[in-house]
């Protein structure tokens, strides 16, 4: 009977115990929320789940921008559009071209005709269409027609995915492949805004997975834009096959009302971010053992082959954003094996960093580049200039300028 008293004893001292720490860890945790609500070390906007533009879904279901819906590539430009574009001019045909002009399918006689695939870089963001590469290569190298096939965004595998529908039948001796350095980001994305939520591009995108010495094509499984307006349906369908994604990337959690839950949301996202963002000097992605390598080495390759295959003649161009020319001043490319393997795999590229960094040495890196990190008039005629020189005896044995 005496020892009753004792464990009661010892049990109100571990209840009184347990009180007080969850207690005071209550308290902690409730002080912690008031301090982070007051001082806010990352702004509210910046904290996982990010804010969801629905609106912009919308503008694009209704077809009132300039990139619209595209249920096989995801997206592509417009038909038969004028827009202009702080002081530029963008003007397409009725087969989605960037041009002022229509093209026959047949090549006209006495023209050698060149089509191009790619992202904005090929395209030419930011300069009207006099300014762009491909309206100047016309300029330098007589006899040729360039048919732009870029659209802004573009992987690698959309642009490959055009060229099987789109590009073929206009039957080109020459397809120039552009390769934007960063393009690597997006051969293993399907929702533009898991790589960067502030993404204006609010649609899903086709992608290829590795598979065996092969690939396997994710086809786009978007049937109305209307369906990325709901971040639910996004991040169920998208999430699973995007390394960019993040559980709750804009989908609010049960605890998301406390600040503190978001902030830890936050810095569990940035984390898993690190693995795959480059830094000024490293680019995690150009591993070569690693998914985004692979799936790019084998597009690019299997992309040449298939042109190839049609009687053409395919040429990778390789283009650098300002990293790479900053980078590239202090030790060699990240993407230089890429550029190997597609070398050693026969496919013709050409790689215009070293030629930037050259020219930015002379004129100024700022000379170069737009406001938008696109390519200057300037670094389109650099482009073009290049190209007219070194690509008639790449491309010799298959096509010769009328």
């Amino acid at each position: 009977m005496s020892g009753r008293p004792i464990l009661t004893t010892v049990f109100g001292k571990i209840v009184a115990r347990t009180l007080l720490i969850v207690t005071v860890v209550a308290l902690t945790l409730v002080l912690a929320e008031v301090g982070v609500r007051i001082w806010k070390p990352v702004p509210d906007d910046r904290l996982v789940p990010f804010a969801y533009n629905g609106q912009r879904v919308e503008r694009i279901a209704d077809e009132d921008t300039y990139i619209q819906f595209d249920r096989e590539l995801g997206w592509i430009i417009p038909r038969a559009t004028t827009k202009r574009d702080d002081g530029m001019v963008f003007r397409t045909n009725r087969a989605r071209m960037r041009a002022d002009r229509e093209f026959p399918t047949e090549p006209p006689e006495g023209r050698l005709r060149i089509a191009a695939f790619g992202d904005s870089f090929t395209h030419c963001n930011e300069v009207s269409q006099k300014d762009c590469w491909a309206t100047r290569l016309e300029e330098a190298w007589p006899n040729t027609e360039v048919l732009n096939f870029g659209v802004p965004g573009y992987g690698p595998d959309q642009a490959w995915l055009r060229y099987q529908r789109d590009g073929r039948q206009y039957r080109p001796c020459i397809v120039f492949i552009g390769f934007f350095v960063e393009d690597i980001d997006r051969v293993v994305n399907r929702f533009r805004p898991f790589t960067d939520p502030d993404d204006s591009v609010m649609l899903s995108k086709p992608r290829f997975m590795l598979e065996g010495d092969g690939l396997r094509l994710l086809p786009n499984p978007t049937t109305d834009p209307r369906q990325m307006a709901d971040p639910v349906h996004v991040e169920r369908t998208l999430g699973p096959d995007d390394a960019w994604y993040f559980p709750g990337t804009f989908v609010p959690g049960p605890f998301d009302g406390f600040s503190l839950v978001r902030l830890a949301k936050t810095a569990g996202y940035q984390r898993t971010r690190t693995a795959l963002s480059r830094t000024p000097l490293t680019y995690p992605l150009y591993d070569q053992q690693g998914e985004a390598y692979q799936i790019t080495g084998r597009i690019l390759i299997q992309f040449a082959e298939q042109v190839k295959a049609d009687g053409a003649a395919p040429v990778v161009i390789v283009f650098p954003s300002k990293r790479d020319l900053l980078a590239r001043q202090v030790q060699p490319s990240a993407h230089q094996p890429l550029v190997d393997w597609l070398q050693q795999a026969g496919v013709p590229t050409l790689d215009f960093t070293d030629e930037f960094v050259l020219e930015s040495s002379k004129q100024g890196m700022e000379t170069l580049f737009a406001a938008g990190s696109h390519f200057s008039p300037l670094g389109n005629s650099i482009v073009a200039a290049r190209l007219a020189q070194a690509v008639p005896g790449l491309v010799a044995p298959t096509c010769k300028t009328p």
